[in-house]
């Protein structure tokens, strides 16, 4: 096949090509195309010309060339594939009778006469020009191609091709990868990256029109331990079934995201203020679904929930404060129950405040050294000899004066702060139990009672911080007793387990405070590894006022002996309950009747001797 151009010009290679007269020169043979105004031999042109085929052949680009009247002069096999026509049915039509319509020919090309100049290199020879083109596929849908376009033949039966790389698959790809970092990979619900995005708008937008944006957030109640004891693709299929009902419930929501873990997040936007009150209607409707039972794998289950609902208002109009005040609404109707929705008001956001006060304080105040332990008296109720001491923290603020714990303790749990602080607790109370211990007869030499929060027992590493700080004190473990509360035991039981007898193997003894308060889980009680039982105050302070609350502590004792457990009752104030105590055959008792709380010097001259014998 030899191709043929104008007259003295470089050969054209298109799809007409013929045999040329037989050249009266020979070029240079080393020479990979044949250069402007030279003569080839047929055999040489024959070889270039089956190599040009062997390219579009080959190419794993689809090739397209047209002639000046837009004529289709080259169609590779790659072009059959990518765009379903064959190369019999478009060499020689116009190309705007396949794959492109005329007026987007006109917008790609405009006049080919001026295209075909500018692209012509000064030399004679073609430059590259690439854009982006929409095709027609033969069946109809848009096929979305990068074009590299350059001139194939000069004079006046010029040619320009193009090779097109198919982007539709990459588009596809980029498509469901940015899908994929915005949705949840198994709800299929937006991320909380795209519902923080929306989120972001729908606030900016209430600010230049009139309107409101209202946030809930619903957290499942109790999901772990369903998640636990039923498995975790049991409890895929929950989160499936709740993103359903969720769906249903819809009452104007404008989106609902998976916020991570069993907590999901719905977003309303509404230009005549009624954001809050959509919310509020959505979540009446959300959690009477969500509190139909379930079938899961053929298990009946129920569930319920906690939801918070936030709006925005002309003073706090930020998206990041919305969701901090949502998340703040919501763990207050987790703490007043669960299945039950609150609103972010003034007086919670008072509440915040202070609590984002008190966390920063908090952060400074153990290299401050504001933080001090009081201890209290365990008293043998058969000898009246104080058998040890429990360490309870207080803290000295500079501003506020003597700070409750209850006040502290809970933020302490909610930012992390408790971990350094439960450190620095058990290793001062163990330190002054040694202390005690090493200057004889002058101080308590029984144990010291160190509580450990539900936030420590999560913590990797209290085992290694218990055992570190019992080396470093020199305090023997038989001397400590760690106490857990029945919650804290009860939000994962399988891990506490692990954890108390992992700490039960240092040597330290282990009780379970606040006894009756929480799920009371007599079966767990078999298995936790656990020394002491402590009967929460509320029980006793009904002992001498009626019979019932006096029943219920000698069952509690009568329950914890059988167990082989020693029972210390908390909150004793009078002689009467501590009679009463005796009777029901208790073994310890703590409270106001023998001292407050007081710091280790107060204990020393309060008790002198006595302490400890």
């Amino acid at each position: 096949m030899v191709a043929t151009g104008s007259e003295g010009g470089p050969p054209v290679l298109g799809s007409d090509r013929q045999a040329g007269p037989a050249p009266q020169q020979v070029p240079d043979l080393h020479s990979p195309t044949p250069a402007v105004g030279s003569t080839v031999p047929d055999a040489l042109l024959e070889g270039w010309n089956y190599r040009f085929d062997q390219v579009l052949l080959e190419s794993r680009d689809a090739f397209v060339e047209i002639d000046g009247r837009t004529k289709v002069t080259e169609w590779n096999r790659r072009a059959e594939q990518m765009l379903g026509w064959e190369s019999t049915e478009v060499i020689g039509r116009p190309i705007t009778d396949t794959i492109l319509s005329v007026e987007y020919a006109l917008a790609l090309f405009g006049n080919l006469d001026a295209v075909y100049s500018q692209m012509l290199h000064q030399t004679g020879r073609g430059s590259t020009t690439t854009r982006e083109v929409e095709l027609r596929h033969r069946d109809g849908h848009l096929v979305t191609a990068s074009c590299s376009m350059f001139v194939t033949a000069f004079g006046d039966d010029y040619r320009i091709g193009g090779f097109l790389h198919d982007l539709t698959e990459e588009k596809s790809a980029e498509e469901a990868l940015a899908h994929a970092y915005l949705h949840d990979p198994l709800t299929g619900l937006p991320n909380r990256a795209l519902f923080s995005y929306q989120l972001a708008y729908a606030v900016v937008r209430s600010r230049t029109a009139p309107g409101s944006v209202a946030v809930a957030l619903f957290d499942l109640d109790r999901f772990k331990a369903i998640n636990d004891s039923l498995g975790h693709e049991a409890g895929d299929s929950l989160l499936l079934e709740v993103t359903q009902r969720l769906r249903d419930a819809d009452n104007g929501a404008r989106l609902i995201a998976r916020f991570g873990g069993d907590e999901f997040l719905v977003l309303f936007e509404h230009r005549d203020r009624r954001a809050q009150q959509q919310a509020l209607d959505f979540v009446d409707l959300a959690l009477a679904a969500l509190a139909a039972p379930y079938d899961v794998h053929g298990t009946e289950v129920f569930l319920t929930a906690s939801a918070g609902v936030a709006v925005t208002t002309e003073e706090h109009n930020e998206a990041t404060d919305l969701l901090s005040n949502v998340e703040a609404a919501m763990y207050r109707a987790k703490e007043h129950g669960g299945s039950s929705v609150e609103t972010f008001g003034a007086a919670m956001r008072i509440e915040v405040r202070e609590r984002m006060n008190t966390e920063h304080s908090l952060h400074r105040a153990i290299e401050r050294q504001e933080l001090m332990l009081h201890y209290q008296p365990v008293v043998e109720i058969a000898t009246t000899r104080t058998v040890g001491v429990e360490a309870l923290i207080r803290w000295q603020h500079p501003d506020q004066g003597l700070i409750n714990p209850y006040r502290f303790i809970p933020v302490a749990e909610e930012s992390g702060l408790i971990i350094p602080i439960g450190a620095w607790v058990l290793e001062s109370a163990c330190q002054q139990l040694r202390d005690w211990q090493d200057v004889g007869r002058t101080g308590p030499t029984g144990s010291v009672d160190v509580n450990l929060s539900a936030r420590q027992i999560d913590h990797p590493e209290i085992v290694e911080t218990v055992e570190r700080i019992l080396e470093a004190t020199g305090l023997p473990p038989t001397n400590l007793t760690l106490e857990i509360t029945e919650s804290a035991l009860m939000k994962d039981a399988a891990a506490a387990l692990q954890v108390l007898r992992a700490l039960k193997g240092i040597g330290v003894s282990l009780a379970i405070d606040d006894f009756g308060t929480g799920y009371s889980s007599l079966s767990y009680l078999q298995r936790f590894p656990l020394d002491i039982l402590k009967v929460d105050k509320s029980f006793v302070d009904e002992l001498g006022i009626n019979q019932e609350g006096e029943e219920i502590v000698q069952a509690v004792i009568n329950l914890a002996h059988a167990l082989g457990l020693e029972v210390v009752a908390e909150g004793v104030e009078t002689e009467r309950q501590l009679e009463i105590l005796a009777d029901l055959h208790c073994d310890f008792a703590q409270g106001f009747l023998f001292s407050r709380p007081v710091s280790a010097a107060d204990l020393i001259e309060t008790f002198g001797l006595a302490v400890g014998a």
